[in-house]
């Protein structure tokens, strides 16, 4: 065997090497239910989303971009609790599978058994999503942060969370619910108030200092 053959065969050998550890990544869809308990009565709503890991390993691959991440698409969970006033579980804080399924499990390890797992689980109060409601759906400024402990603080005496769900489904993803209450024209309301407030005083701005600051449009919908 020539050097020329012995080099080509090594560069296919560290070729192979190399992507054998590009990585690996796993998706599924995944149904969120809210109940609440109402003076009229349990009311309930779901989004489902598309969630998955990804796993980077490799000798070429930089110690800072390897491991395991999440990611999802979908939309928030709409819940109109009373006529007018709704609840939202957000995409910030979507509950993670792995330990409420597999506790104590290495997601890389059990990551594929959710592409062909159909099941449902009760989400314990520590993996809540965030909840949070307007006082007006025409004014992003309104938006506040609901206390799954207490919905009745928010939405009036009767009012209480009974559950939040998590299901592995073969369901759709929900599309349109969210757009349906917040139209678009709040969320680029909402744009236009956060680059004023950093055109006028930086991240000193005032407006940096409220709850509304810290939400974005892609925790109601990531496509």
């Amino acid at each position: 065997m020539n050097w020329h053959r012995a080099l080509a065969l090594f560069g296919l050998l560290v070729l192979a090497v190399g992507l054998s550890g590009c990585g690996e990544s796993w998706s599924w869809k995944q149904k969120i239910t809210v109940e609440v308990e109402t003076p009229e009565g349990v009311k309930r709503a779901s989004s489902v989303i598309r969630y998955g890991l990804e796993h980077t390993e490799g000798w070429y691959v930089p110690p800072e971009a390897r491991g395991a991440a999440h990611y999802y698409s979908g939309e928030a969970v709409v819940l109109e609790v009373s006529p007018g006033r709704y609840l939202f579980a957000l995409l910030k804080g979507t509950p993670s599978p792995f330990p409420i399924f597999f506790p104590g499990e290495a997601p890389v390890k059990i990551a594929s058994r959710f592409e062909s797992l159909r099941a449902a689980r009760t989400v314990p109060p520590k993996l809540y999503p965030l909840l949070v409601t307007f006082g007006d759906v025409t004014d992003p400024t309104s938006v506040q942060r609901v206390d799954p402990a207490d919905l009745a603080a928010t939405f009036g005496p009767g009012v209480r969370l009974k559950a939040i769900t998590l299901e592995i489904t073969d369901e759709p993803v929900t599309e349109g619910k969210v757009e349906s209450v917040l139209s678009r024209s709040l969320f680029q309301r909402w744009a236009s108030i956060n680059r004023q407030a950093l055109e006028r005083n930086g991240i000193k701005d005032p407006y940096f200092r409220t709850f509304a600051s810290n939400v974005s449009r892609d925790q109601f919908v990531n496509r």
